[in-house]
Parts: structure tokens; C-alpha cells; sequence
């Protein structure tokens, strides 16, 4: 198949990823090259050994907050892509003036869904969800739920995975602090990390992007020292060093994480993960993962504690039924059940009366 992954203007595929979505994209692309398809990427840049192929349709973009005619231009840039030779787009990420001028086009589309059921993307994905010609998907089930009863259509299920072979598990690995690692910011909580480290007088690593600088000069700047650690916003193979000699990883997001791609990268490098019930999907059940439905840092101590007899062996184990190339290999699946839909819906109507009728007849749409 010829694939078009579709993130956005000014995006960066280079490490270190600004979010975990860019990780995705860039595990999707690769697996779907290696599985034999031909892949393109719009996006604003990426590194110069990428497997696909990278499109950027709008030069002279920046990555400041478009305005009304910023987004203009970028409707009339992406207008100007030509499409004819893709059997499917797939979008990633929440630029609504993007999608449905793409939809015009009238190929059969995805949506991954990576974020939850907010005001602004409730009001842009249902006038999308009248679209015949694109399909949305669920990265987890706490995710789908949120979008089935936001949208009232019936929404596939796709768990996110890991390139196994990128996180290597030691077995024989020191355990010699915590380690925390997200984007910096009051939603991601890395303050009741900080909390968890200075009670029990342990070491802590914080890594991850200063999303914001007020939050960070506030809840951390002041704590840092030799025991509290920023090491900065690093790339994933020097996360997978850091964790080399964790002894657990702290999940304290305090919003519902869509599906916690960071906890499963420490799961499959050995590191048992401890945090709250709202910072890792619901079915994560499994000893390598110690949670608490209460939203007090002091309820992970002793999580904290017992997260030491876990050794690094179960934690792969479980990391492992969550790999990219399964996930890969079910989109590929999905893929092809779309085309097969979009042509079976093809030759059952002259294409004039399509768009009103499918609109009306929305596959998706739960009875």
C-alpha cells in the first residue's frame, strides 16, 4: 500500500520528541516500511535516516499559534498536495482546518485519536464523524470509551506499542533512584515525584521538555540539588540508559493519560512503575504496575516499597504484549478493511449521490 501519515506543520520527527504522538508517527512509518509498504510523512522535519519519506507541503510555516489566515495558507498549501497516488491518509494529530480540506479529496481516511475527549476536538470531530470517508481509532480503551459516548459512533480499538528492541532489559541493572520522565508541566505532576523522592530519601532523575517554564521555576527549580536531578530533555536511547539503574518509574500524571507510552518504555526496560490510577490506562492490570486510585503522593510510599521485589524480567514480560510491530500489523488490518468498505460503497451508488447518502447512512454510527 502507499501510505500518507498526515501530523502537521512545523511538527518534528526529531529526538527528543516533544510528545509522545511524534513517537508514534515515527515507530508507524518505520514498521509499515518494513512490513513492505511505501510511507510518506507530512510533517515540518525529521532525521536524515528516516525509513519514509518526509513531505512538508507548508514552507514558511512556524510554530508559533496560527491565526485565521496562517490557517488559510496552510488549507491552500495542503490543498496543492497532491494525493491521487495514496490508497489511504492517516492523521495524527488536532488541526481541524488540515482534515477536512484533506477530505475533500474524498480518499479513504484514519484519524488516530491521541488525546482525550476535550470541548474543542468534541466539536470539530463530530462534524467530522458525518464523514463517510474517515474512520477514527482509539489508542486505548479509556480513550475509546470517552469518544464513543462523545460522538455516539462506534470507534475501533488499537493499543499503542513500543519497538521492543529500543528499550533492552538488564537483568542484572543496579537500582539506584527513581526516575520520572513527561513533559513538565502541572497536569503531568512531576511535583508529587519530587514529594515521594525527599520523604523516603531516595534519588530522583526528572527528564523531559519544559512545556512550562512558570511550573518548573515554581515546583521543581527550587527542589532540584544532588538528590533531585533534572538530566533534561533527552532522546530515547539516553532514557533507555537512565533506566539502566532505576529502581522504579513514577507515573504522577493527575489527568487521565490516553495511554502512557513513557510507562511502558520503562516497563520494557525492566523498571516496575509505580503512580496513579489516572496516569496509566485501566487495563494495565499486572504486578509490574502498582497504582493507586487516590491522588495523594503519599499513597505511593509504600507502592514505592514493594516495587523493589519486582524484578526486571516480569516487567518485559508484560511490556512485551505491547509491541509496534503487533500494533502495526493491526492498522495494516484496518487499513484494508477501509479500502474494502470505501469500495464496496464505491460501486453500490454513482458517485453524485455518495456523499449525501453515506451522510445520512454514517458506517459508524451506533443504532
Amino acid at each position: 500500500m502507499n501510505i500518507l501519515l498526515v501530523s502537521g506543520p512545523c511538527i518534528s520527527l526529531k529526538e527528543p520528541y516533544n510528545s509522545g504522538i511524534e513517537a508514534f508517527i515515527v515507530s508507524l512509518a518505520n514498521q509499515l516500511v518494513s512490513q513492505g509498504h511505501t510511507v510518506d510523512v507530512v510533517a515540518g522535519e525529521t532525521e536524515s535516516d528516516a525509513e519514509f519519506t518526509l513531505i512538508n507541503p507548508f514552507p514558511g510555516s512556524t510554530s508559533d499559534k496560527p491565526n485565521f489566515f496562517r490557517r488559510l495558507k496552510e488549507k491552500r498549501q495542503f490543498e496543492k498536495l497532491n494525493v491521487d497516488s495514496y490508497d489511504i491518509i492517516h492523521y495524527n494529530m488536532f488541526y481541524p482546518h488540515l482534515l477536512t480540506t484533506g477530505l475533500h479529496a474524498q480518499k479513504p481516511s484514519l484519524l488516530t485519536l491521541h488525546s482525550p475527549a476535550d470541548k474543542k476536538r468534541i466539536v470539530a470531530y463530530k462534524k467530522l464523524s458525518r464523514r463517510s470517508n474517515v474512520t477514527f481509532v482509539a489508542i486505548s480503551d479509556r480513550v475509546r470509551q470517552q469518544w464513543t459516548q462523545a460522538l455516539g459512533i462506534h470507534i475501533p480499538l488499537i493499543d499503542n506499542g513500543i519497538d521492543i528492541n529500543r528499550w533492552p532489559t538488564s537483568s542484572s541493572r543496579s537500582r539506584e533512584y527513581l526516575l520520572w520522565s513527561a513533559r513538565i508541566n502541572e497536569e503531568k505532576n512531576v511535583a508529587a515525584a519530587i514529594r515521594v523522592a525527599k520523604h523516603m530519601q531516595l534519588p530522583l532523575k526528572i527528564a523531559g521538555r519544559i512545556a512550562d517554564p512558570q511550573y518548573f521555576e515554581k515546583k521543581v527549580k527550587p527542589h532540584l540539588n544532588n538528590q533531585i536531578e533534572y538530566v533534561g530533555h533527552v532522546t530515547q536511547c539516553e532514557l533507555s540508559r537512565l533506566a539502566k539503574k532505576a529502581s522504579a518509574y513514577l507515573a504522577t500524571a493527575t489527568w487521565q493519560e490516553p495511554f502512557g507510552l513513557a510507562a511502558l518504555e520503562m516497563l520494557a526496560s525492566g523498571v516496575p512503575v509505580v503512580g496513579f490510577d489516572t496516569a496509566v490506562p485501566p487495563g494495565w492490570a499486572h504486578e509490574s504496575v502498582a497504582t493507586t486510585a487516590s491522588p495523594h503522593w503519599q499513597d505511593l510510599v509504600e507502592l514505592v516499597q514493594k516495587s523493589h521485589a519486582i524484578s526486571s524480567n516480569t516487567c518485559a514480560a508484560f511490556a512485551s504484549t505491547m509491541t509496534s510491530q503487533t500494533m502495526t500489523s493491526k492498522y495494516v488490518k484496518l487499513y484494508r478493511d477501509v479500502l474494502r468498505q470505501d469500495g464496496i460503497r464505491g460501486k453500490a451508488m454513482p458517485a453524485s449521490n455518495h456523499a449525501e447518502q453515506t451522510a445520512a447512512q454514517h458506517p459508524q454510527r451506533l443504532q
